[in-house]
């Protein structure tokens, strides 16, 4: 420890910071992304023309899954709403092979719309705390580990900067480290109360992981805990004896008026055309930050409400309050872009404070000639990373238009090009330099962003040139993201540029200084 208190809060902020920040950057980036991971979807899958209604989306899905299902145990039902515009559908098919798990899509009219395979913004929303490839228990591990790093280093961080606010109203661009250590400030006092709402609330997602021992000792396992949260009645068992059953959208205008208005998220219904057939509605979580979390089952032959559950624990009812606040679904189309550029400011710390620990060391003298190989480690890490991530999800985006549509296992090969992305910035340093990697890749970014949107006027039917309002406002909205994303990075491209000449004059400076200092000897 150091000899002063607010000495030892430095250290631990520094080295909290730096040891996660790479996983930090990558969650909060992905993590920011995903507050529009609907629109990124529909972004993603443009064939979609008609947008379907929760008024009438549940009598389409009846009409086909009896169709299509009628011998299934289980429907399962995810209405649509504000921002998702499809209808989706689950059940099992038992001759399908495997766990027989069969998914269908519809549009407004009911009909089965064939979008490209795509896993869209659900990607990016899976990736900020699962990572893919690694094992999920590890990865989320990992993310809440790595969270509780940065809560260390948030709260650290506000003790040492005594004159935080003076500091923020005070920033001094070309002045090297100093410059760094002003945008870190801004970034960080901008959204410093996102900031800690987000990582604590992130812990919060996943709390009955981390405290699995608590669960054994108080529950004895997590079925029972569970149980206890949710009081879910006993399954009914299928009779066996066939009943017709009443419309589902007449159940779920009961079920409407049962909950004053309450929007509603999901349906199940369970032994469909059997007399035991049951509906259950759940109560959705987009209409205000404290939702109660409601249940309802009626009989589906009958009509008749059989359980009306909600969860009793006041505990429970906070937990899903937090978890509400940190995925923000209740938020409307304001908060969800204030929630979105507070996720960039936090990405924007994380990448400012991992480039101010490198340039801090750079700065010292003959350091620049004499790097040692942890500082060499974090200055590719840097690069590979801050510029890579970008680059990734560009290259999620350009497969979206570029691969065959009937590619098999589409979706996945998407994946595979976000991940090739990245590779190839985390390469580039190796072959070109740590300051060629910067300026270059900060160009390669500027022209993949600007590049996107006329790539789709190439590639699909609904683009720049043919949208229709107000239907295409959000495909609109996402392609001005791309092009407001692109002018970031010519900017940062300008500014490596700068950078880059200002370095060459003071290297040719100090040249010449030192030839005329050996002339005078």
């Amino acid at each position: 420890m150091k000899a002063r208190f607010r000495d030892s809060m430095t250290w631990l902020h520094t080295w909290s910071g730096l040891v996660v920040g790479w996983v930090l950057f990558a969650v909060f980036l992905t993590g920011s992304l995903a507050f529009f991971q609907h629109e990124i979807t529909a972004w993603m899958q443009p064939e979609l023309q008609h947008k379907a209604r929760p008024e009438q989306s549940l009598a389409q899905a009846q009409a086909f899954l009896s169709q299509k299902a009628p011998d299934s145990a289980r429907w399962s039902v995810s209405l649509p709403d504000e921002r998702s515009a499809t209808t989706s559908i689950f059940w099992r098919d038992t001759a399908a092979g495997g766990r027989g798990f069969q998914r269908a899509t519809l549009d407004g009219n009911g009909e089965e719309v064939a979008l490209r395979d795509s896993r869209g913004g659900s990607f990016l929303y899976r990736f900020h705390f699962d990572l893919h490839y690694m094992p999920v228990l590890w990865a989320r591990w990992l993310v809440g580990i790595c969270s509780m790093f940065m809560l260390v280093a948030i709260i650290s961080g506000v003790i040492i900067h005594k004159k935080i606010f003076k500091d923020f109203f005070s920033f001094q661009p070309g002045k090297g480290p100093r410059s760094w250590l002003d945008a870190h400030t801004i970034t960080a006092v901008l959204a410093l109360p996102f900031h800690l709402m987000i990582t604590y609330t992130g812990l919060v997602t996943l709390m009955f992981m981390y405290l699995s021992w608590a669960i054994s000792l108080g529950f004895g396992d997590r079925n029972t805990l569970f149980e206890t949260l949710t009081r879910q009645p006993a399954a009914v068992v299928a009779s066996g004896e066939a009943a017709a059953m009443l419309p589902l959208q007449q159940l779920y205008q009961q079920a409407k008026l049962q909950l004053n208005g309450a929007p509603l998220s999901f349906v199940a219904v369970n032994n469909p055309g059997d007399t035991a057939a049951t509906v259950q509605f759940t109560e959705g979580s987009t209409q205000s930050l404290i939702v109660p979390g409601r249940t309802l089952i009626y009989s589906a032959v009958t009509g008749e409400l059989l359980s009306k559950l909600q969860p009793q624990l006041a505990a429970e009812h906070t937990r899903r309050t937090m978890v509400n606040l940190h995925a923000g679904r209740f938020a409307g189309l304001q908060l969800r872009w204030l929630y979105f550029i507070s996720g960039v400011m936090g990405t924007l710390m994380i990448a400012t404070g991992l480039v101010l620990w490198s340039e801090k060391r750079l700065q010292k003298p003959g350091a620049s000639h004499n790097i040692a190989p942890g500082q060499q480690l974090v200055r590719w890490l840097n690069v590979g990373v801050i510029l890579g991530l970008p680059l990734a999800v560009a290259a999620y985006f350009y497969a979206n238009r570029l691969l065959p549509l009937a590619l098999e296992n589409r979706a996945e090969m998407e994946i595979h090009c976000f991940f090739a992305g990245w590779a190839l910035m985390l390469l580039y340093p190796l072959l070109r330099g740590i300051s060629n990697s910067w300026r270059e890749g900060a160009l390669l970014l500027g022209l993949a962003y600007s590049v996107l949107p006329l790539l789709s006027i190439l590639t699909v039917q609904r683009n720049l040139l043919s949208y229709r309002f107000p239907a295409d406002t959000t495909l609109l909205t996402v392609d001005l993201a791309l092009l407001l994303s692109a002018a970031g990075f010519f900017l940062l491209w300008r500014f490596t540029l700068r950078r880059a000449a200002r370095a060459k004059q003071h290297l040719t400076k100090h040249e010449g200084d030192t030839a005329q200092e050996l002339a005078c000897r």
